[in-house]
């Protein structure tokens, strides 16, 4: 035995790299060296050679062994069949997302997710279930942010279902489509109110700004719903996984999803941080001084680049498009399109979907935290259909 609890052994052992073993294994390397800390493989030595070894026959062996990676989940699938990106394109089950953006609803895009294409969407809740949740955002702090009372909401409906545990495909389907219609209840309403047999995105906008609805606008929120409801297996919807892996029911494993998405770095966090610098410009002409002035700060610029596209990120691309289309303050319009230009400018960077988002809520004047709400709201559908994916491998 060597120091560091490994082991010597002949040159004429068989033997793999880190590497090798991490590709024999389909993980990451860091995966195969938590493999070894918690002794599940040994590490070799060879003479005269200070690298790790694994035995190929212990590495293969290992690979084989029943339930391996279910009781480890180092690794999540590589692929998925809800969602990928390919050239640049965003696919929802095959279909283009910005194309499902202009011409479906949100409600038409979760069922296409959920493999259920053509089903119908229940809009409507129960009045038990209305009454239920107005009562317990009632108990929440007036200042709560939005994802504060979807995550409540989450917690009271899995509270109320007694078939949370019952992980079929219809009981997590009929657990889904009250989703986003029960986090849009859970919202106070500062604009018009909105019969509630309308779409989500209908429903929704009135409980985001005071600003009148109109198709232009709808449109808009709408095609956000949309072109957020997925992006593959990206942090928080790879919390989604790991939980449905452990049998979590699907309300448990949504609120795993939410909790990522709250950090301040992803998704609907980092389009309230757009929203707030895009808060602090008062003209167009302020853009490069207010933007300075955040640098010499250190305060990170919120809502540039995206690592999964080669080029510009098509969400982005897509919904600056409609929001410039839409009747809005036009001084408004003319910041973002300034900070954008500006950027791209100085900086070689292209808007995210990120930046698109808290762009809507502010040209739009939305309540702070609005574009949380939208993008928890929107990638439940994704978050579901994962969910639903990982159940069916249990």
């Amino acid at each position: 035995m060597t120091p560091g609890g490994s082991t010597l052994v002949s040159s004429d052992t068989e033997v793999l790299s880190i590497a090798e073993a991490a590709d024999v294994l389909g993980v990451k390397q860091s995966t195969v060296y938590a493999y070894i800390s918690r002794g599940l493989l040994k590490r070799h030595r060879l003479p005269r050679d200070r690298r790790s070894w694994l035995s190929r026959s212990d590495v293969e062996g290992f690979g084989q062994r029943k339930g391996t990676r279910t009781l480890l989940r180092e690794e999540e699938p590589a692929t998925t069949e809800v969602g990928r990106i390919d050239e640049d394109r965003l696919l929802y089950r095959e279909h283009d997302a910005v194309e499902l953006a202009r011409t479906a609803s949100y409600e038409q895009v979760a069922e296409l997710l959920w493999g259920q294409a053509g089903a119908a969407f229940a809009r409507e809740l129960e009045p038990e279930l209305v009454a239920a949740i107005h009562r317990l955002q009632d108990t929440m702090p007036a200042g709560s942010l939005p994802l504060d009372r979807l995550k409540v909401t989450a917690t009271l409906l899995g509270a109320r279902d007694s078939f949370r545990y019952d992980l079929s495909v219809q009981s997590v389907l009929s657990a889904a489509r009250t989703l986003a219609p029960a986090f849009v209840e859970s919202l106070p309403r500062p604009g018009e109110s909105c019969e509630p047999d309308r779409s989500i995105a209908e429903r929704l906008w009135g409980r985001l700004t005071a600003e009148p609805a109109t198709p232009d606008r709808i449109a808009v929120l709408s095609a956000a719903l949309v072109l957020l409801a997925d992006h593959g297996l990206g942090p928080s919807t790879r919390a989604v996984r790991e939980a449905a892996a452990t049998a979590a029911d699907p309300y448990s494993a949504v609120l795993a999803g939410m909790s990522v998405a709250s950090g301040l770095l992803l998704g609907g966090g980092s389009s309230l941080a757009v929203q707030a610098w895009l808060g602090d410009i008062g003209t167009p002409d302020a853009v490069s001084r207010v933007l300075e002035q955040r640098l010499l700060r250190g305060d990170r610029l919120s809502g540039f680049g995206q690592p999964r596209y080669r080029r510009a990120d098509p969400r982005a691309a897509t919904l600056l498009e409609m929001l410039a289309a839409t009747p809005a303050d036009p001084e408004r319009l003319a910041i973002v399109e300034a900070a954008t230009d500006l950027v791209r400018r100085r900086r070689s960077l292209e808007p995210n979907v990120e930046f698109a988002l808290g762009a809507l809520c502010f040209v739009h004047g939305m309540t702070e935290g609005a574009g949380e709400a939208v993008f928890v709201i929107a990638r439940t559908a994704g978050w579901v259909a994962h969910a639903l994916e990982t159940y069916s491998v249990q």
